[in-house]
């Protein structure tokens, strides 16, 4: 009997030490593992820009995105789908996700809009009815911006990619420096106060 009881405290202990061991990450794309496509677009998160839809992305993040259309003074409203914790590699981060629309196509979809809520940064963010948010999902995507929960500095943006081709400051934000890989359409914001933005787009 002595013998059983120090054998299942034994199996009980091993079970508990196993449940802290960290399981192996699922192998996922990273956002430095960038591949020019033969339209000269960048493929990233194994999202082609100007292809791959908001549908086919959900699938890939295996997640469900919200859907809204922010509008701002002296800029074109956008339609963006975003994804507030996707988890690749180990790595969180909060993902949003423009989608290609006409401006007849917003202009009607604002309209229909069921809710405007001023944010803090003085845009507008439209809620769009189910009908817009289902016909959205074969949109495709024209920019991804990736804000991991993780502060990233400039070494680690620097092994990462390389030098910038282009480093952008103005004396009215210093606070805000903004990195330039033009290359694969790529910008990364450091700013002192916020975390690190990185901004794919499609090529010019």
């Amino acid at each position: 009997m002595r013998n059983f009881l120090i054998g299942l405290v034994l199996t009980v202990a091993g079970i508990g030490a196993l449940m802290f061991i960290p399981s192996k990450q699922v192998a996922a794309p990273m956002p430095w593992e960038t591949t020019i496509m033969a339209d000269g677009n960048i493929q990233i998160f194994d999202i082609h820009l100007g292809k791959t839809t908001f549908r086919q992305a959900q699938d890939i993040f295996k997640a469900y995105g919200k859907t809204a259309i922010f509008s701002q003074s002296e800029h074109e409203p956008t339609v963006e789908a975003y994804f507030e914790s996707i988890n690749l590699g180990g790595l969180s981060a909060k993902i949003v996700l423009n989608l290609s629309e006409t401006e007849q196509q917003i202009q009607a979809m604002l309209e229909r809009a069921t809710e405007a809520k001023l944010q803090p940064s003085g845009a507008r963010r439209y809620e769009l009815n189910n009908l817009d948010h289902a016909r959205l999902l074969d949109s495709p995507i024209t920019a991804i911006t990736y804000i991991p929960s993780v502060r990233l500095d400039e070494k680690m943006i620097l092994n990462r990619f390389g030098q910038a081709e282009k480093i952008q400051q103005t004396a009215q934000r210093p606070n805000i420096l903004i990195w330039h890989y033009p290359r694969i359409g790529l910008s990364v914001t450091f700013n002192s106060e916020e975390k690190t933005v990185l901004l794919y787009k499609l090529q010019d």
